[in-house]
């Protein structure tokens, strides 16, 4: 398989990247926000489109090694978008974002791979010819300088622009052939970048608890989502930036998906993997899109019915003994 690349180009304002965070991180606003006309926010969901206005029509301008069935093909789509609705199984922060299909808005573009035009749906997915045979995507994102409304309530957040909308290009070239799998992976990453979150190894400030050149494995992969201050991200206690050489991300086991060589495609995040976030890919999730409490694990929920159960007993035994 050929290698997978992807990349994001930032317009406007400058944008968040994954673990690396500038001082004025771009996020979609979780308030209604209608921006020329059209509604962009997290309100309702964000809203896709793609190229051939159908899943059939989106798959049949791509080439593949086996074609698809288009059930197969949408249920790949849909595990892109489910992947950034996950839970973090470590901290436990699931998300507020939501994906809704929209084919009845046509996607509106540029006149070429990775041009951008703000209008369509909020994410327009379109089939693009780069030019050469590589697998890879490019994700023109615009944003502008308006505060935002958080997820987690806070109204106004100054250290953030907003998004106003994103056309995710995948490379349709003939020449590049596509499995299924790598198709999902490179989506399930250019849809980071349409989130905000921005290619690791690139070089920048990194976001992160503890990092260290003397153990960039461990450092680099750990989790450090509930640092998070959910309700000014940006003066998080725990968190600071460091200088992370792109050379750290290709040592064996730091497996981040947003990568942008390879799309942390390794040991220990494998092509197969239908849920490809690591720990900073949730963390950045977290930063941008903060939640307020985690999500319960299953066997605190269960302990959490046993003991309503229990108090409800207690409650009736009391009354019938009253």
């Amino acid at each position: 398989m050929r290698w997978l690349l992807a990349a994001v180009v930032l317009m406007s304002s400058p944008l968040c990247r994954a673990g690396v965070i500038s001082p004025f991180g771009a996020r979609w606003d979780a308030a209604p926000r209608i921006v020329g006309g059209n509604e962009r926010s997290l309100a309702g969901g964000l809203r896709y489109s793609v190229s051939g206005g159908s899943y059939q029509a989106f798959r049949d301008q791509f080439s593949w090694n086996s074609v698809p069935t288009v059930t197969a093909f949408q249920q790949a789509v849909d595990q892109a978008f489910g992947a950034w609705t996950s839970v973090d199984p470590v901290s436990g922060f699931g998300t507020s974002i939501q994906f809704v299909s929209d084919f009845s808005t046509p996607v509106v573009t540029g006149s070429g791979f990775g041009t951008l035009n703000i209008n369509g749906a909020e994410i327009d997915l379109i089939a693009s010819d780069a030019g050469g045979a590589g697998l890879g995507g490019l994700t023109a994102v615009s944003s502008f300088g308006t505060p935002v409304t958080l997820t987690s309530g806070v109204a106004g957040y100054a250290s953030s622009v907003t998004i106003q909308g994103v056309d995710l290009h995948l490379n349709n070239n003939s020449a590049a052939v596509y499995s299924l799998d790598a198709f999902r992976r490179l989506l399930t990453h250019e849809l980071g970048h349409a989130l905000g979150l921005g290619d690791v190894d690139l070089g920048g400030t990194f976001l992160d608890d503890n990092y260290s050149a003397s153990d960039p494995l461990g450092t680099l992969t750990n989790s450090w989502a509930d640092l998070v201050n959910p309700l000014d991200p940006a003066n998080s206690v725990g968190l600071s930036t460091f200088s992370v050489p792109g050379s750290q991300f290709a040592l064996s086991g730091v497996d981040i998906l947003m990568e942008s060589n390879g799309l942390g495609i390794g040991p220990t995040n494998p092509l197969s993997n239908l849920v490809p976030l690591t720990n900073d890919d949730y963390g950045t999730r977290q930063f941008l899109y903060p939640e307020l409490v985690a999500v319960p694990e299953p066997r605190s929920l269960l302990v959490l019915a046993a003991l309503s159960i229990a108090g409800l007993y207690r409650r009736r035994k009391s009354h019938r003994v009253a």
